[in-house]
């Protein structure tokens, strides 16, 4: 005999612990990654014309802490919010600082992800489903926003030149 399928609502919850893991396990291979380079291999372009590893790491982290952050943090206190734009490009111009290690960076960004895992984790179900509007993305749920957060530092830990080995997919 067959055996009963689950609910949709046991495959949702399923979806969104695996997705909780990544969303943590992300973080913990990009410090892998910055581990195994000195500081000048940290500081030097991934390719002729590119970023360093370092400026990767802080771009990641500011787009992080100054976009992805916020806007679950409104999706999480509000039905259907405004969100707002982030120029990561001219917010890494104004501010970028190369002094810090990149393992103290990823440090930073694993400890906000992590605050963050536990308050996803504690909202009702209904509050994964609420839509916040952003100019250029439209209307988006808090999930959604949490998978784009993941495939942006999916993005660049490919610019690093390391394969995903199905790591952070969703």
């Amino acid at each position: 005999m067959n055996e009963p399928r689950p609910a949709a609502a046991d495959l949702l919850a399923g979806y969104r612990r695996d997705l909780m893991r990544q969303y943590l396990e992300q973080v913990e291979t990009f410090r892998r990654i910055l581990q195994g380079w000195s500081e000048d291999e940290e500081h030097r372009p991934i390719q002729p014309g590119e970023w360093s590893a370092h400026q990767v790491a802080w771009h990641v982290r500011a787009v992080e802490m100054q976009a992805y952050l916020p806007r679950l943090e409104i999706l999480l206190a509000e039905e259907h919010p405004r969100l707002e734009d982030f120029d990561g490009e001219s917010w890494m111009e104004r501010h970028y600082g190369r002094e810090e290690r990149g393992t103290r960076i990823v440090d930073d960004l694993h400890a906000a992800r992590k605050a963050m895992a536990a308050r996803l984790q504690a909202a009702p179900d209904a509050v994964w489903s609420r839509i916040g509007e952003h100019s250029f993305w439209g209307a988006r749920t808090l999930m959604w926003w949490v998978e784009r957060s993941m495939a942006h530092v999916d993005e660049h830990i490919q610019q690093l030149g390391i394969p995903l080995s199905g790591q952070g997919e969703c």
